[in-house]
């Protein structure tokens, strides 16, 4: 009998052993990160640009983490703040919040339709290095084209899909900064700069 009780006991476990096991959750497929470079506006500006690409709040937290390591922050009158969303949302998922500075990268996002152009102007301090680095996602051919005030070329380069711009300003003053969309697809652009 106690042989019965054992054998009946193994058989009840064996059953509960065939039932389907538990599914376990989905897990989230990991985002290439770009490699660090080790210049800060490249890798902000590749940041930026992948960032765009991504739906999911939870698959974007380590790119918004490295971009706040950069202390990376809109530029002054760019309007719409992407980051700013996507920094709430990393919040909101009980990551620490992000407290900005003074000095550091900042940026601006663009939209330039395909045969338009678009002209952001910055100011670059005499004697310091000015840097821009530009980033173009969603297909679009564009140009960069930097300016004096007094229309002097400073740089230009065609992103496909980043470009950098290294120069040295003799004076203070407003450099414009112009993208144009050569291209058949609407282009969105990051422009990081220092």
């Amino acid at each position: 009998m106690k042989r019965m009780g054992s054998l009946v006991a193994v058989m009840l476990l064996g059953g509960c052993a065939s039932a389907a096991p538990a599914q376990a959750p989905l897990a989230l497929t990991p985002v290439a990160l770009p490699a660090p470079t080790g210049d800060a506006l490249s890798d902000a500006v590749a940041l930026l640009a992948a960032a765009d690409g991504i739906d999911d709040p939870a698959l974007r937290a380590p790119l918004i983490e490295r971009l706040d390591a950069l202390d990376v922050r809109l530029a002054e009158g760019a309007g719409e703040d992407p980051l700013a969303h996507w920094r709430s949302e990393h919040q909101a998922q009980g990551a620490t919040p992000w407290r900005g500075r003074a000095l550091g990268p900042a940026y601006r996002r663009a939209r330039v339709e395909p045969g338009q152009s678009l002209r952001i102007e910055q100011v670059f301090l005499a004697g310091e290095r000015a840097r821009i680095a530009a980033e173009s996602s969603g297909g679009g051919e564009v140009a960069l084209a930097i300016r004096t005030p007094r229309a002097e070329p400073v740089c230009q380069q065609d992103l496909s899909p980043r470009g950098n711009c290294n120069w040295l300003p003799i004076y203070t003053e407003r450099f414009s900064i112009e993208l144009e969309n050569r291209g058949s697809q609407p282009a969105s652009v990051y422009i990081v700069f220092r």
